[in-house]
């Protein structure tokens, strides 16, 4: 397994990111049974929180994920309350995603690849694993199709013939302080960042860890491509991380309730994830 920490800088060289998280959607309650493996479905318990991300530093930016909208969440039968559209969030911290030049997809399920067209002057960065399952043989089984949309599928492909997908296989620098890891188990091709800030190298797990009680206490959750991948991803960001105060999982709301807003009035919407969190 490649070393997890690939820089060949010393942390004094990087850049320090900041770390914008840009919550666009939430779910009140969420069923035990449908949030971890071999959980309670009469038991209801609080549910997800959705966010994508924007890294500022080195002179530039990334956006990382991009959301989904209601209309591809309504076809998956589920109802959330939609907070904005991620670009429009961006636009309030002064990033035109219309001109963006780099998006990170973590993976390819219908939450983390929606509202792909605010995004025309993009290459978009994705794992080799993540793009031969969506297109390949296992989307012949159909519990692999649930979390995904044929419409958000063929958007990637046609991505590829415009030339504007970047692909990578396994762990990766991006750029001085970014680190792209292949995690696998959720998705086949799930990838989680590292990334530098004033506070150290903070984890953006997304969907390797959902909430906290998955590297808390190694609960799987429901929904995964390789169950035994998703354990051992789980032990791996927590070494990774070295302190929960690092880790963020991709849909915890506790998230939104411990790290601060970018300013005033952006409170719940709009968070700043390197800075410390207050439990």
């Amino acid at each position: 397994m490649p070393s997890p920490t690939m820089s060949s800088l010393p942390n004094s060289a990087l850049p320090d990111y900041e770390i914008y998280a840009i919550r666009y959607a939430k779910q009140a309650l969420r069923s035990d049974g449908h949030m971890f493996l071999g959980g309670d479905h009469a038991k209801m318990i609080h549910g997800l929180d959705f966010f994508t991300y924007a890294l500022k530093g080195g002179g530039r930016n990334w956006i990382v994920d991009t959301g989904m909208t209601a209309r591809q969440s309504e076809r998956m039968g589920r109802k959330y309350d939609f907070i904005c559209r991620p670009s429009e969030a961006l636009a309030k911290i002064g990033i035109t995603a219309a001109t963006e030049p780099d998006v990170i997809l973590t993976h390819a399920h219908f939450d983390h690849v929606g509202t792909l067209e605010d995004y025309p002057k993009a290459r978009f960065h994705i794992q080799d694993e993540e793009m031969l399952h969506v297109t390949g043989r296992d989307m012949t089984h159909a519990p692999f199709r649930a979390a995904y949309h044929a419409e958000d599928i063929k958007q990637l492909v046609d991505l590829v013939f415009a030339d504007r997908m970047v692909f990578h296989k396994g762990d990766v620098t991006l750029a001085p302080g970014i680190e792209f890891i292949l995690i696998g188990g959720h998705a086949r091709g799930q990838a989680v960042l590292r990334v530098h800030t004033a506070r150290g190298w903070v984890i953006l797990a997304s969907d390797a860890v959902h909430v906290f009680e998955e590297t808390d206490h190694e609960r799987p959750f429901a929904i995964f491509y390789d169950l035994p991948g998703m354990l051992e991803g789980y032990r791996r960001l927590n070494k990774l991380a070295g302190s929960r105060d690092l880790l963020i999982p991709g849909h915890d709301y506790r998230v939104t309730s411990a790290y601060p807003a970018a300013a005033p009035g952006f409170e719940g919407q709009i968070l700043r994830l390197d800075k410390p969190p207050r439990w």
